[in-house]
């Protein structure tokens, strides 16, 4: 496999970071009695959020990721345990940091998480 993640069919260039979550989301009847034991009321299961990272972008590439994060929501094809998932997915905040190398080239960091749908 020659690629990592695509929003929308659009290849992007693979994060230096993605460390993924999972998460089951219960609930609103899910608690503890008096007795301490836990009654759970579970809605979903494996809902997942990525926190991308990448570093040392052209300003080309920033544009192309920061194009494909705008829309209020998109579907993300991304490698996970050996195959390829497909998740509707948004991004929270985008945290950008530009930095120059010593020629003084423009090189952008961009950190930024995406929640599952």
């Amino acid at each position: 496999m020659s690629w990592w993640i695509k929003i929308d069919g659009q290849l992007l260039p693979t994060p230096d970071t993605c460390p993924i979550t999972e998460y089951d989301l219960d609930s609103a009847a899910t608690g503890r009695a008096e007795s301490g034991y836990l009654f759970r009321e579970r809605v979903r299961a494996n809902l997942a959020s990525y926190d991308l990272a990448w570093t040392s972008l052209t300003p080309e590439q920033a544009q192309l990721i920061r194009g494909a994060l705008a829309p209020a929501s998109f579907e993300v094809e991304v490698r996970f345990l050996g195959t390829t998932v497909t998740r509707t997915m948004y991004a929270g905040d985008r945290k950008w940091v530009p930095n120059f190398d010593r020629n003084g080239t423009e090189k952008w960091d961009l950190s930024c998480q995406l929640s599952e749908f």
